[in-house]
């Protein structure tokens, strides 16, 4: 199979469930943001969320499934069965020791957890186990090639929330928010349970019981997740600091942050997350076979194409935010006042969106070469740029809720540049022409959609949202031709067909 038929292929299954449930997720917040508003409740609630989904960051997504992936492909690579069974293996130490985690979590809070944070923290937190065992089981479906229900899940989880928000919106705030809790901790079982069920025919009973808890494999992925859980993961508990310091700024801080990273993660995920999530179960089969040159194309396709898409998403969101962000959230109990600090933290993290996508993408080579090392160091260093601007931006310059998702944007660029300086001999398949030609077109059409925007005043908030995906569509169009320059070099590469 071609390189680009697959890919093709691979992004629109995972596409097509990413969809569901990303605009669902954007359902979910219009329905938060309706019922809710932007009271600091919310922001209560938002705070233990993040908290309570801390671990998620390290079992759940980012460094378990980049660890995961390499190792589960080397083993099936010897033995297919085997690697099921190191996959069922490493299901059940997982679930042991998020479960041993939970109760000890839980005990304490009982003990302590008097304020409003840590009480909805109590209720949120046992979504946790489900949360890890439905990351291990995307993982498991991606190296199998199978993207669609792994993708949609989340949509399943977004219409218990929504069910939730929407009965308890007439309800007293504090008593809404605590029924809410339950309502997610609800849909994130539904969320496991969907991909559990799409694994029925994969395992045996025998593979649960055959030989020790201590698979080999397992052996050797926690020394590499041991590194890997400080690298990767590090990067993504920025969001939970970013909570903390929003609400530090402001009482509402972090619905405002909330809600700019909804609309930054739905570009991240349909965009940039689809097509290296398509891409990194064949670059790592490539890496870990020894066919090296063939992992050097892969890896400058996939580039490629994140470039292409991610650097007209950039402009589009910065100049069209406030309308895309008035549209959606400004109605109901959403003020004016909100809308507008919430477009300035979408506009803050959208400088982060090519250095995020980028950087899962150059963590998966690392991993896949067994180094473990070099990700960590400059995934720490991303938290420390990113703790240390948001001290100076919010107790120094007194900046509020949008420094947080700027530290953010700006610690991706660290992390991006740090990996790019250490990854020799990988390209990233655009010259520095065609990248110029590719950020120009999306500068002058942002140009004139800004100016369009002046001109019509108002009118514009009418067409944010299609006015943002026309802008992206006509971008990618305009790199059409360079895009096709190199397809029939990047077609030479052939993927074995799983």
């Amino acid at each position: 199979m071609q390189l680009g038929k697959y890919f093709g292929s691979g992004l629109k299954r995972f596409f097509s469930g990413m969809m569901l449930s990303r605009v669902s997720g954007l359902g979910r917040d219009l329905v938060m943001a309706y019922a809710f508003g932007d009271h600091a409740a919310v922001g209560a609630f938002i705070v233990a969320f993040r908290f309570a989904n801390v671990l998620r960051r390290f079992f759940g997504e980012g460094p378990l499934q980049s660890a995961f992936i390499p190792q589960f492909e080397g083993i099936r690579q010897e033995n297919r069965e085997e690697a099921t069974v190191f996959f069922q293996k490493l299901s059940v130490l997982i679930g042991g020791l998020v479960l041993a985690i939970i109760l000890g979590v839980e005990g304490g809070l009982w003990v302590w957890g008097h304020s409003e944070i840590l009480h909805l923290t109590g209720w949120m937190l046992p979504s946790l186990l489900f949360i890890s065992l439905y990351g291990l089981n995307v993982s498991f479906l991606q190296c199998h090639n199978r993207f669609f229900v792994s993708s949609m899940a989340p949509f399943l989880c977004n219409v218990m929330w929504m069910a939730g928000a929407l009965s308890l919106r007439h309800a007293e705030i504090h008593e809404a928010m605590a029924g809410l809790a339950k309502w997610v901790l609800g849909g994130f079982v539904i969320q496991w349970v969907a991909t559990a069920w799409q694994l029925r025919g994969d395992l045996t009973w025998k593979g649960w019981f055959q030989g020790s808890l201590l698979h080999r494999g397992v052996k050797e992925l926690a020394k590499a997740f041991s590194l890997g859980a400080l690298g990767v993961g590090a990067v993504q508990i920025n969001a939970f600091f970013d909570a903390i310091f929003a609400r530090v700024a402001h009482p509402s801080g972090p619905v405002y942050l909330w809600y700019a990273n909804r609309f930054q993660q739905l570009a991240l995920a349909i965009f940039g997350i689809a097509a290296v999530n398509t891409l990194v179960p064949v670059l790592s089969r490539a890496i870990k076979g020894g066919e090296h040159e063939k992992g050097r194309e892969i890896f400058s396709f996939g580039c490629r194409r994140v470039l292409m898409l991610m650097i007209p998403m950039t402009f589009a969101i910065c100049v069209l935010g406030l309308s895309a962000i008035d549209l959606v959230f400004g109605h109901g109990s959403f003020s004016a006042h909100a809308t507008e600090q919430t477009a300035w933290c979408l506009s803050a993290y959208a400088l982060g969106l090519v250095p995020s996508t980028l950087v899962m993408y150059y963590a998966a080579v690392f991993y896949a070469q067994g180094n473990f090392r070099t990700a960590t160091l400059f995934s720490l260093l991303t938290v420390g740029v990113n703790l240390g601007l948001n001290s100076l931006f919010i107790f120094a310059w007194g900046w509020g809720p949008i420094s947080t998702a700027l530290a953010t944007s700006i610690g991706a660029w660290c992390n991006f540049l740090g990996l790019r300086s250490r990854l020799k001999g990988w390209k990233m398949g655009m010259t520095f022409r065609e990248l110029g030609g590719v950020v120009l077109g999306s500068g002058i059409a942002s140009g004139a959609a800004f100016t369009l925007q002046g001109h019509l005043g108002h009118k514009i908030l009418e067409f944010g949202v299609p006015g943002a995906v026309f802008v992206a569509v006509i971008l990618l169009l305009f790199g059409k031709r360079l895009f096709d320059d190199r397809a029939a070099e990047t077609n030479r590469v052939v993927v074995e067909d799983h």
